[in-house]
């Protein structure tokens, strides 16, 4: 075997440091460290903020939600609120479906011969309809305007949260912050 060249690096060394740049990279544009926690009414999401003590702006460090102590989360309790969560999501989608479409906003829209004078009525129509407030009972607890938003220093650290309060079955990004009370005890 011919002896290495010294001014050849290892194969093993770029392997490494690709790795390490890998990590670093994933840590630098990691979007997956937060959760939104979503309420059906203004006044939950408010009891919710009250209770994990979050700033004004409905924001919260990961951190100081509450926790469980260890050896608390049971198969048996898991599979319930898996269970309860599946059931809530079909009664949403349920919702979802039977819901009464939102009205054509461009149902109204003049439609002449001037194309500068539709083109700006259009758009008009437009900015209207995407500066409409939000339906104030949403069909899907996901789509309501009522959230807390909770975040943790890196991805890692939030599904280690997930998995040992045992809200991991409830989705990891946007929460149906009902459920997610119940499973922390706090009473809304």
């Amino acid at each position: 075997m011919p002896p290495a060249d010294p001014a050849r690096p290892r194969a093993d060394t770029f392997a490494a440091r690709a790795k390490r740049e890998a990590d670093r990279f994933r840590l630098a544009t990691d979007s997956e460290y937060w959760i939104a926690f979503c309420f059906r009414t203004q006044a939950a999401r408010d009891a919710f903020a009250r209770a994990v003590k979050a700033r004004p702006d409905h924001r919260v460090a990961g951190q100081a939600l509450p926790q469980k102590p260890p050896g608390t989360i049971t198969a048996a309790s898991r599979a319930m609120r898996m269970l309860m969560a599946r059931s809530t999501r079909g009664l949403d989608t349920t919702a979802i479906l039977n819901a009464k479409p939102a009205p054509d906003p461009f149902a109204a829209a003049p439609q002449g011969d001037d194309l500068e004078h539709d083109s700006a009525s259009e758009l008009d129509t437009l900015l209207a309809a995407l500066t409409a407030p939000p339906d104030p009972v949403p069909a899907n607890v996901l789509d309501s305007p009522w959230h807390v938003i909770a975040w943790w220093p890196s991805r890692d650290d939030k599904d280690a949260w997930l998995a040992a309060t045992g809200c991991d079955v409830l989705g990891d990004k946007h929460v149906d912050g009902h459920q997610a009370a119940s499973t922390l005890g706090i009473r809304l």
